[in-house]
């Protein structure tokens, strides 16, 4: 039992834990998609106006980029408030920067810009762009964000127009300062420090991977994209120093299972719970290559290994005093057990007579419900439903099947029982309704499915039996169940001979019956009020003008 014990509190703890991670994981994916969705409408909204640009440049510039100075260009960046202008024309092999605002641009080539590079060409034969990622327009091309080949520290929103009007693209585009500012227009860097804060000092690390760069994955390419460019940093967001040799096979992992995967890993002398799991989302705005990006969370196994040893040694002194206490009463007992030895003898006898009165009522009480039971089955094989049949008996013996989804309820048990009920009305001419409502709550777990049907099957039986007094048309039935605030309620209505007051405080006495046809044994609402009582619910009655109401209420606790 103490082993047992710590192995399930060592579970727990580890459970938590991963719990926290995965709470971790769905905050910072949740807060990466809604940037990424703010930052797609936001580069949308900047390539409609860098083509927009690119128009108002081609109607003032001459068709001929020899006929185009740089200073030409320059004042008319200003003028349409971009930051440059590149004109970029073809060579015999090459497509690059003839002219341009920006002296680095000039002759710069395209050539080792992949995918830039095949969108040109796509652009000079007046083809829709096609190449996987950015906004295409007519005419008009703008790659995301990223990193600028002429200087490694800027990272620039670009736009490509060509029209078949020019012996060039037109090409405007703006500056984002450095790295840094990037990241603080995206945010996510500070809602990861802001979640390490709140859980510190639990989790050590948090980041966002490039899981192409991470795994050392090389995408297939003619000119694969640098290295030096902000798609294909390593590390997007947060930071990962905690490494160890096992990372990038369970990172790899999670990649082929699309899940969230944990394992435990020694770093720097230091026993760590660390997970890896990717960002599922359709827009790549990280990794437009292809692969979507990795989310690493390093968390503190040290403190579960603390409570782990805290508790093991509450454990033993706990069992070492329970042992102590546990002879002492032992030892009373048997004490006790020789002096009383006659009078013990006795109180067995007198015990054994009452547990034989016991057995009696319990086989009673067994022998109504397999009345219930008997006739349910006999009913079947007389309408010869013999798929019904085996699907009651397949319930009574505990091979319980959801039945054509009838109703909505959480427990095959009363699924069941409701079929058999349903078929048991038909058979009678019974208008048997029902109305469930919130079922897929329901969770029986303190209560027995066996109990709470027996509860059910003896108020619809005494409501089938009180119809059974009135013409064919006039009989019904209503069974109603919903689970609010944690409660099972249910309401068992029919039509029939109003119960007399007088008679209301004695129904749920054994032995006690309104029916005169000798056919009832007075069992069945008595043990309706045994069960009520056993799991501290409620059972109210109603009865007047006709309709004769049981309002049931258990505690799903």
């Amino acid at each position: 039992m103490n082993t047992s014990y710590y192995m399930h509190y060592k579970e727990l703890l580890i459970d938590n834990q991963k719990g926290v991670m995965n709470l971790l994981y769905n905050s910072i994916n949740s807060n990466i998609e809604q940037t990424v969705d703010r930052e797609k409408v936001f580069e949308e909204l900047i390539g409609l106006n860098l083509r927009t640009v690119a128009i108002a440049a081609k109607n003032k510039l001459d068709p001929d980029y020899n006929n185009i100075d740089n200073n030409e260009l320059k004042k008319l960046a200003k003028e349409l408030g971009v930051d440059e202008i590149t004109l970029f024309a073809k060579t015999n092999d090459d497509i690059i920067g003839v002219r341009s605002s920006d002296p680095k641009e000039i002759n710069v080539s395209s050539k080792g810009w992949d995918t830039i590079y095949v969108a040109f060409h796509q652009l000079f034969k007046l083809q829709e762009v096609n190449v996987g990622m950015g906004q295409t327009l007519p005419n008009y091309w703008s790659c995301p964000i990223d990193t600028s080949t002429t200087n490694q520290s800027e990272i620039n929103k670009w736009g490509y127009y060509y029209d078949g009007t020019t012996n060039y693209i037109i090409n405007p585009f703006l500056h984002k300062k450095n790295f840094q500012d990037y990241q603080e227009i995206t945010r996510i860097e500070e809602a990861i420090q802001r979640l390490m804060k709140g859980n510190s000092p639990t989790i050590l690390e948090v980041s966002i991977l490039n899981s192409n760069t991470f795994l050392g994955r090389v995408l297939p390419g003619n000119n694969p994209t640098p290295s030096s460019w902000f798609s294909e940093r390593e590390v997007f967001f947060g930071s990962y120093q905690l490494r160890d040799p096992r990372e990038k096979e369970y990172a790899s992992l999670s990649m082929v299972n699309d899940e969230m995967v944990f394992y435990i890993a020694e770093v720097n002398g230091k026993s760590v719970m660390k997970s890896f799991a990717p960002i599922p989302t359709d827009y790549l705005k990280y990794n437009p290559s292809g692969s979507v990006p990795l989310i690493q969370i390093t968390s503190d196994y040290t403190e579960i290994n603390k409570l782990l040893n805290k508790q093991l040694m509450n454990t033993v002194w706990f069992m070492g005093v329970c042992t102590l206490v546990a002879l002492a009463i032992m030892g009373s007992i048997l004490w006790i057990f020789k002096r009383n030895k006659k009078l013990a003898l006795l109180n067995v006898q007198d015990a054994y007579v009452g547990n034989i009165e016991m057995l009696f009522q319990s086989v009673r009480e067994q022998r109504h419900d397999f009345i219930n039971h008997i006739q349910t089955i006999h009913a079947f094989l007389t309408l010869k439903r013999y798929d019904d049949l085996q699907k009651y008996t397949n319930s009574l013996v505990g091979e319980i099947r959801i039945i054509n989804d009838l109703i909505n309820i959480n427990d095959p048990a009363l699924i069941a029982l409701m079929q058999a009920k349903l078929t048991q009305a038909e058979s009678l001419h019974i208008l048997c309704e029902y109305e469930f409502k919130h079922m897929d709550q329901l969770k029986l777990s303190p209560i027995k499915a066996t109990d709470v049907v027996k509860i059910l099957s003896n108020l619809i039986d005494n409501a089938f039996d009180a119809t059974m007094e009135l013409k064919a048309e006039d009989r019904n039935v209503k069974v109603i169940g919903d689970v609010v605030n944690n409660q099972f309620r249910f309401t068992i209505r029919n039509t029939g001979p109003t119960i007399p007051e007088k008679w209301l405080e004695h129904i749920f006495e054994s032995g006690f019956s309104s029916k005169t046809n000798g056919r009832n044994s007075g069992l069945g609402l008595h043990i309706v009020k045994q069960l009520i009582i056993r799991y501290k619910g409620t059972i109210q009655v109603k009865s007047s003008k006709g309709i004769t109401e049981f309002v049931i209420t258990l505690s799903l606790f």
